[in-house]
């Protein structure tokens, strides 16, 4: 790959970096509103809620994916169009859609990389001409399964920096600082990825990440949030997940 056409990079986390909110819950409520039935998908996903720390976040999305089941894949992809349209870009921060247009605009290569669904992530992306996305990829074979398989592993932490790898120079080594990088995200779980970059902007961060960006002198971003406080949006994720919200 040609890596001289573009100076720098802008790498960004999705949910509740550039959307206030998870968009797993988000295009879950989007489709059970759209298909009451499936929120008897609820039922199934309790006796598993117990085992979270087992399960892993991994586990637990393949889970709570079961909302999806038996679902066609064209059925599938059209709630995705449908979804970004709805909420691109007044579901978003505005202040962080202006900040990925000036990456572009300064001519660095741009990369959304979520740990939601490519599904979905795929079409956000192209909404916001980023040069490249990376979601986790689940297994659709014509239609969801129960507990579809996740290819590839989650897309988080160490594995979203492997993703990105074959976009950074040749010469580049695991941990190495990206020249002229600038990284975005609200969780501590980013941290691989913003160690890399030179230039990181926290957005209502975790309290983990605050304490790690706030040692390296990272920035904050705090858009205005359509939730005051961590129990009303607690309660609107609530809601999100049966379709309520």
């Amino acid at each position: 790959m040609n890596h001289s056409t573009h100076s720098g990079y802008a790498l960004f986390d999705l949910d509740q970096t550039i959307v206030p909110w998870d968009t797993q819950l988000l295009f879950c409520n989007f489709v059970l509103k759209r298909e009451p039935l499936r929120r008897l998908h609820i039922i199934g996903l309790l006796p598993f809620l117990p085992f979270t720390k087992i399960l892993g976040a991994g586990g637990m999305k393949r889970v709570f994916l079961n909302y999806l089941a038996l679902m066609d894949a064209e059925t599938l992809d059209q709630y995705a169009r449908e979804f970004v349209d709805e909420i691109f870009p007044s579901g978003m921060y505005a202040e962080v859609l202006e900040i990925v247009r000036e990456h572009k605009q300064a001519g660095r290569l741009t990369i959304l990389n979520s740990a939601s669904p490519e599904v979905w992530v795929k079409y956000l992306a192209q909404k916001m001409e980023f040069d490249h996305y990376y979601g986790t990829q689940v297994e659709i074979n014509g239609s969801v399964r129960f507990f579809p398989d996740i290819i590839g592993g989650n897309n988080k932490g160490a594995t979203k920096l492997g993703r990105m790898k074959p976009h950074f120079p040749n010469d580049w080594n695991d941990g190495e600082v990206l020249k002229n990088s600038y990284g975005y995200s609200d969780s501590h779980a980013d941290i691989p990825m913003l160690d890399i970059c030179e230039d990181n902007t926290m957005v209502h961060p975790t309290d983990k990440l605050l304490e790690y960006g706030a040692q390296k002198g990272w920035k904050k971003l705090t858009p205005s949030r359509p939730t005051k406080g961590k129990f009303s949006f607690a309660i609107a994720c609530a809601r999100q997940a049966v379709g309520l919200y």
